[in-house]
Formats: structure tokens, sequence, C-alpha cells
């Protein structure tokens, strides 16, 4: 695991620590690989064949063990109460199979297994409104400051809160993960960190 700053700019106030487990150039490319095929974006990966080199239940496990590595050294650094909140997909939960919300359940998975050292925030964070899937359209541009806000109804149990935000993947200058974690700021969270399987390179 390894810690960098995301800077502040008009979608952050305030300089946040970052980890990440890994590198990701592109999905041929990445020190992450089972992040592609958790992602799962046609919806025709299944349990019973490898794509991208993992089943689903091979990346699932693979993503738990990255958890258990990381997440520990994060609560044995930052000796306060922490809890868990994802960022969602680009789209409401019901436009996607179960099979491509995959990241998002081994998390709370996770979370619920390990309560004796994790708050459960897992759905703190829920996408009410549809958003365009960035790495698939290529449109940076949508990401507009607030659309977390606009397009998300983030929990009043942030409130006061440390937060580890988790995402998949972390890509200066597309400031998804800055645009979230203002919004859970501007709900009053008491501090975030950022978590991210993988950072592009």
């Amino acid at each position: 695991m390894t810690k960098f700053i995301i800077n502040p700019n008009e979608y952050l106030k305030q300089s946040v620590d970052g980890y990440f487990h890994g590198t990701h150039a592109r999905w041929d490319n990445t020190e992450v690989g089972f992040i592609n095929t958790l992602k799962n974006d046609d919806g025709s990966f299944r349990y019973d064949r490898k794509d991208f080199n993992y089943t689903l239940a091979e990346a699932q496990e693979a993503l738990c063990a990255v958890l258990l590595e990381d997440l520990i050294k994060l609560k044995k650094e930052y000796t306060v109460e922490l809890t868990i909140c994802v960022i969602p997909r680009a789209k409401r939960p019901d436009q996607y199979k179960k099979t491509q919300l995959l990241f998002i359940d081994t998390i709370k998975k996770f979370t619920l297994e390990h309560k004796h050292l994790f708050l459960d925030g897992t759905d703190y964070i829920q996408r009410t409104k549809d958003t365009p899937t960035t790495h698939q359209t290529q449109d940076y541009g949508s990401v507009t400051v607030g659309i977390t806000k606009q397009t998300c109804e983030i929990s009043q149990y942030v409130k006061g809160k440390t937060i580890i935000l988790i995402d998949d993947i972390y890509t200066e200058g597309i400031n998804i993960n800055e645009d979230a974690i203002q919004a859970l700021y501007d709900n009053e969270a008491k501090n975030i960190i950022l978590y991210v399987v993988g950072k592009t390179v």
C-alpha cells in the first residue's frame, strides 16, 4: 500500500490523504487486474468462467485479500473509530445486474466480517440519478462540480465520522473522488481518507 496526497482544487477545498494498493495503466497493464472482472461492464461475466484471468468468485477473493492487508494497516495508523463508505457506480443500482455490483457487495461483506474494527457505512452514499460511465465514454467534462450531491443521497450518519472512502481506481484530473470527498465534508463528516485499489499511472 502506498500513500499519496490529493490536492485541493475547484472540486475539493482541502488536501486529503489517499492510499492505493497497486498501479493501473489499462486493462492489460495493471497490478490489480481483478478490478476488471469485478466491473463486469456488460454484465456477461459468470462464476464458472475466467474473464480478465479471474472468475467472479476469484476476483471477490482477491479484493477481500487486498482489503484485509491494507485496511488493517490503516486501522493501526488511524486510532480513531473508522467508518467504511464506498463511492457508488455511475448509475442507480437498479440499472445493474447483481453480478455488476460485486465490488460494493464484497466491501460490505468484508466490513460486516470485521465489525469489531470498522463501522459499516457502505450504504451511506446512494446513487439516485444516473451519470455517464466515464471510463467507457471518456467524457470527463461530465464530472461537474457538485455532481455527487446532485445525483446521490448521502446519509445523515456521516456527520462527525472519520471515513475511509473506497473506490476501485483513482485517476488524477477526473475529480469523481474529489467531488465525493467534498460532498461528505459538506455533510459534516469529520475526516476523510481515500482508499483506492488501483491508481492510474
